[in-house]
C-alpha cells in the first residue's frame, strides 16, 4: 500500500480549541443547584466532553481521528488490530484505523468489544475476532475509546482480550481525563495509554477564552483532581 503525504502534527492547544469551537465541552454548576452528570462508570461529575458526538461534524472529527494516527505512529505503540468499544469508541476506532494505514502503509485488522461495562454472564463481547485469520491467538490489540475518564472499559475490555488469548500493551483515546483513578489502573494493567489531548488542556484554554465562568471551569479542575473527594464534599455516592 502506498504512503501519503504524511499530514503535521497539531499542538495539543490547537486541538483543544477545536473541540470547544464545536461546543463538545458543557459544564454545570454543581454548587449552584445544578444537577451534575451522571457517568457510564457510576460516579458523579460537573462537567462532561461529548466527543462522540462529534462524529457528526467531520471537520472536527477528522482532525482528532488522524492526529490520533500520527502520535500512535511517532510513539510506535505495539499492536497488530485495533479492539474499539462500544459503542463510543467504535467509529473514531475505525477512522484511526483508516487514517492510521493511510499514514504508515500497515492495514491493520479492527475490531469491536461490546458490553464491558459490567462483566459477567455468557456473551459474546468481541465482533469480528473469532476465526479471523487476520488475528492469529497471540496478537496484540490497542484497545480505542472516543474518551477516557475512569478507564473502566477500556481495562475491562484488555481482561476480554486476554481471556481470548490477546495481551494489549497500548490503548488510544482522543481524550484523556487524567483521572487519577484512571492513570492508576492503567499502570496497574501495564497499559501505556496514548491520547490527542487532555482535558486539563481544554479547560485551560477555556479559560483563557472564557467560554464558561472562571468558577465552573475550577470547579471542574477541583474534580479532577480529586474526582471521590469532589464527590463526597457533595453528598454524591456512586450508581453501582
Amino acid at each position: 500500500m502506498q504512503i501519503q503525504e504524511r499530514p503535521p502534527r497539531l499542538d495539543e492547544g490547537e486541538v483543544a480549541k477545536k473541540i470547544l469551537d464545536a461546543g463538545a465541552l458543557d459544564i454545570r454548576d454543581v454548587d449552584a443547584g445544578q444537577e451534575p452528570f451522571l457517568y457510564s462508570s457510576g460516579n458523579f461529575g460537573p462537567g462532561y466532553v461529548n466527543i462522540k458526538g462529534l462524529v457528526g461534524r467531520q471537520e472536527v472529527f477528522k482532525i482528532l481521528t488522524e492526529q490520533c494516527a500520527l502520535k500512535l505512529a511517532d510513539e510506535e505503540a505495539d499492536f497488530q488490530f485495533i479492539a474499539a468499544n462500544a459503542t463510543g469508541g467504535m467509529v473514531p476506532g475505525y477512522q484511526v484505523r483508516e487514517d492510521y494505514t493511510r499514514i504508515t502503509g500497515r492495514d491493520v485488522p479492527y475490531i469491536y468489544v461490546r458490553n464491558t461495562r459490567k462483566i459477567g454472564g455468557h456473551q459474546e463481547y468481541t465482533t469480528g475476532l473469532t476465526g479471523n485469520p487476520e488475528i492469529p491467538e497471540g496478537s496484540k490489540p490497542l484497545i480505542f475509546e472516543e474518551l477516557v475518564n475512569f478507564a473502566e472499559t477500556t481495562n475491562n475490555s484488555r481482561q476480554v482480550l486476554e481471556d481470548e488469548g490477546y495481551i494489549a500493551t497500548h490503548a488510544g483515546t482522543l481524550l484523556h481525563y487524567e483521572n487519577p483513578e484512571a492513570i492508576k489502573t492503567l499502570d496497574e494493567s501495564g497499559i501505556t495509554l496514548i491520547w490527542v489531548a487532555r482535558l486539563k488542556r481544554v479547560l485551560e484554554v477555556a479559560a483563557d477564552t472564557k467560554k464558561f465562568s472562571l468558577r465552573a471551569v475550577e470547579d471542574y479542575q477541583s474534580f479532577l483532581r480529586n474526582p471521590q473527594a469532589w464527590q463526597v464534599a457533595r453528598g454524591l455516592k456512586r450508581v453501582v
